[in-house]
């Protein structure tokens, strides 16, 4: 009676099914291990791989440890002699110290991955920075270019006005020019008249003079000299 209850009181022992599942994992992520580091500069694929290998890895010991823990703790519960769990615990144990070279090559992924995400935030940043820099500047260069665009359509309008101006200016010449040559011409037609006009009153008093005598003569002389200061006069008017 009391060899069958405590048969029925004890479970299936899964170290043995464990244990292999393992062992295989630990010697294939050593061997990962291996060749991760034999990478000078292993890519982003081979890190992410290596990361999953090491947490899955860590995940399995960490089970075995819990079964030993409760084989220990409660012997009752399978039949396991004292060698066989001083065998489980040395295996775990350098399960353990496996595992510890494979976490201390995941804190270096882990730094790793940290440094290159500052690089490429500082890259961001710098690249942000120059672009801003770049649109700083090219919005000075515009506002230069409307400056200056704005000063040359000020001197364009004011070189317009000034041809303008000389243009009104050469015209007013023009017509002033034509004003006084019409003026002139009105006062040489108006020599010319006169002077016809005295031609003929001077051989008028030459004949008069010639056939009147002295006081006549003297007269028509001082007659003569009243019209030519009036002819002046009215020319000159």
């Amino acid at each position: 009676m009391s060899s069958g209850v405590t048969s029925q009181r004890r479970g299936e022992d899964p170290w043995p099914r464990m244990e292999k599942e393992v062992e295989a994992m630990m010697n294939g992520l050593l061997v990962q291990m291996q060749r991760y580091r034999e990478v000078a500069h292993p890519t982003v694929i081979a890190e992410d791989e290596m990361f999953d290998s090491i947490t899955a890895a860590v995940e399995e010991v960490e089970e075995m440890r819990a079964a030993l823990d409760t084989a220990i703790e409660h012997p009752e519960l399978f039949a396991i002699t004292t060698e066989e769990l001083q065998a489980r615990a040395e295996k775990t144990r350098a399960w353990e110290r496996d595992m510890k070279k494979a976490l201390d090559l995941r804190a270096q992924i882990v730094a790793v991955r940290r440094r290159r995400a500052v690089a490429q935030q500082e890259d961001f940043s710098l690249a942000e920075a120059g672009t801003r820099e770049h649109n700083d500047f090219l919005q000075q260069e515009h506002e230069a270019q409307q400056r200056h665009m704005l000063a040359d359509d000020a001197t364009i309008d004011r070189l317009a006005g000034g041809v303008h101006r000389v243009r009104d200016t050469a015209v007013n010449i023009k017509d002033e020019l034509n004003t006084q040559e019409y003026v002139l011409d009105d006062i040489d037609s108006g020599m010319t008249r006169a002077q016809l006009r005295l031609q003929g009153i001077i051989r008028k008093v030459g004949k008069l003079l010639d056939s009147a005598s002295d006081r006549k003569k003297f007269i028509c002389i001082v007659v003569l000299v009243a019209i030519l200061v009036l002819l002046i006069m009215f020319v000159v008017k």
